[in-house]
């Protein structure tokens, strides 16, 4: 029955690999892939997995099937971490404990949801894993050794945030302390790992051409002064509460676990195999795909918990709790579907059938080149901090005919009359100039260009830069001199063009797409929507 629970989980996840609302950050993640085919990668630090997923870009033209095949790879290292935890979990235990261990991972808060979506996370938890159950499980004789190293590097290499396993490494030097010979072949794997890690690096950086403010040292270090105790005490309390509401059975057990093991070692490994999870203390960046990540090493726990309380009242309630929650997460993550953000993309392409400069949240049309800062949570502040406009340079200087309002700030920006002040916003000299830039095409599309209307008959209107506009007005006006219909395209300068015709007459000069402009519907909100949006 457990395993058969387990692997309803894994037919779920795949079905949600294609179907379940796809995050903001993964889209950014696969635009690092099409920056590094196109050679427009300009950062080192974590971005070295783009080399083991190029050939996303020839599987598909459309980023939500991409997405989808991605998340399939990493079900496959979310499997793998399983697999880890149960050779662990039975080598201590016993298989029917190893496989409670299992079905509280997997049924623990985001692990369904987040598992396996499109990040670093997946990829280092399976790595780690990996390696964290070859230390504690064999004799590291020289493939297991050198197996142990290359896992540790690559996890290290996909994300810093690898550093926060050394405790569980830790735990893993302290269980095998009696075989000093164990210990040091694990020490030196870790040694091993640290020139791999950095041998590959520098060969990675050496294939991309450096941004300013982007090299590794910089990026190190404001990532971990953001991160790391920035953001006051517990500073995802909202989604660590949720963890723990849905992670219940399984932290019935593996807190009971520290009262029935007498084995004062043994207590003491599982507090460092808890201390990942611990860190959302003071980890700024604690989002729901963060605990899939963090909580692996603590389901060694439930497993001893399980081992000792089998048949117990508290053992039964602690599995009804893990089926519960399984079947809860995946109702609610199955509601969150992906259909508006591929209608969106497939209008985006169709007006775009090549690609061009665009400027978005976080690289949601991920094969065309973006401009602009990344403005998750962290970006907004930081701009908002320097407290300089950017959108006015930018646009002059890049043209890009596509804006997505993929963001609540541009959105606000771009409809001020919408009235949602509930976000900082971005700075009222870049809100104006991206209206002044701008027109209303579909959903959270819009394109260069500009509304105006006659006043006595006459209009100047300013466009961002030189192209084809077409004219959209309810009859023959002037534009720049010539008399032009509805539908009619120009090749109109960057600057001031004078307009005439009907006095009050409303007037739309818009990017000239040449697949035409359809009368599509698509949602301006909530594109990234849901009980598990971040």
């Amino acid at each position: 029955m457990i395993r058969l629970a387990v692997f309803c989980a894994f037919a779920a996840m795949v079905v949600m690999a294609w179907t379940r609302n796809i995050n903001w950050d993964e889209f950014y993640f696969l635009s690092h892939v099409h920056a590094n085919l196109d050679g427009r990668l300009d950062r080192p630090l974590q971005t070295v997995f783009v080399h083991g997923f190029s050939w996303l870009a020839w599987l598909s033209g459309h980023e939500v099937d991409q997405i989808a095949t991605a998340r399939l790879a990493m079900m496959g290292f979310f499997v793998g971490t399983c697999i880890a935890v149960h050779r662990i979990a039975a080598t201590l235990t016993d298989e029917a404990s190893a496989d409670i261990a299992i079905l509280a991972f997997v049924t623990s808060g985001f692990a369904i949801a987040h598992g396996a979506s499109f990040r670093a996370d997946p990829m280092a938890a399976g790595l780690l894993m990996g390696a964290v159950a070859l230390m504690m499980t064999t004799r590291m004789q020289l493939v297991q050794f050198l197996a142990a190293a290359i896992l540790c590097a690559f996890a290290l290499l996909v994300t810093v945030k690898s550093a926060l396993y050394l405790p569980v490494f830790v735990g893993v030097l302290l269980w095998r302390w009696d075989d000093r010979a164990v210990v040091l072949r694990c020490l030196i794997a870790g040694l091993l790992a640290l020139v791999i890690a950095g041998l590959l690096f520098m060969w990675h950086a050496s294939t991309i051409i450096v941004a300013e403010g982007a090299d590794a040292r910089g990026n190190l270090s404001e990532a971990a002064r953001v991160t790391l105790g920035g953001s006051g005490i517990l500073p995802r309390w909202p989604e660590v509460s949720l963890w723990l509401m849905f992670s219940a059975g399984g932290m019935l057990l593996a807190g009971a676990s520290l009262y029935v093991i007498e084995n004062k070692r043994l207590r003491a490994i599982f507090i460092l195999f808890a201390l990942p999870l611990f860190s959302v203390v003071i980890y700024r960046n604690a989002f729901p795909y963060f605990f899939p990540f963090a909580v692996p090493p603590l389901m060694v726990a439930v497993a001893l918990g399980a081992h000792y309380l089998r048949g117990t009242l508290l053992f039964k309630l602690a599995l009804v709790l893990m089926l519960a929650s399984g079947v809860i997460q995946s109702q609610r993550a199955f509601s969150e579907g992906n259909a508006s953000q591929r209608a969106t993309i497939d209008e985006v392409h169709r007006i775009f059938p090549e690609p061009v400069a665009y400027i978005d949240q976080n690289g949601m049309i991920s094969s065309f080149e973006r401009h602009g800062f990344f403005m998750s949570t962290w970006g907004i502040a930081t701009y908002r901090a320097e407290g300089k406009p950017v959108f006015a340079d930018l646009i002059i200087r890049n043209q890009p005919p596509l804006l997505l309002a993929n963001r609540a700030e541009l959105h606000a920006a771009l409809r001020p009359e919408t009235g949602d002040h509930r976000f900082l916003g971005l700075l009222p000299e870049d809100a104006a100039f991206l209206r002044k830039s701008y027109v209303h095409h579909a959903g959270v599309i819009w394109l260069a260009g500009q509304d105006v209307t006659l006043t006595d008959g006459v209009a100047t209107t300013q466009l961002p830069f030189a192209g084809r506009y077409r004219i959209e007005s309810a009859g023959p006006v002037s534009v720049a001199g010539r008399i032009v219909s509805s539908g009619d395209v120009l090749s109109l300068d960057g600057g001031k063009t004078k307009i005439s015709g009907p006095d009050g007459a409303k007037v739309r000069l818009i990017w000239n797409a040449d697949a035409g402009l359809s009368q599509t519907q698509l949602p301006e909100t909530g594109l990234y929507a849901g009980f598990w949006r971040l």
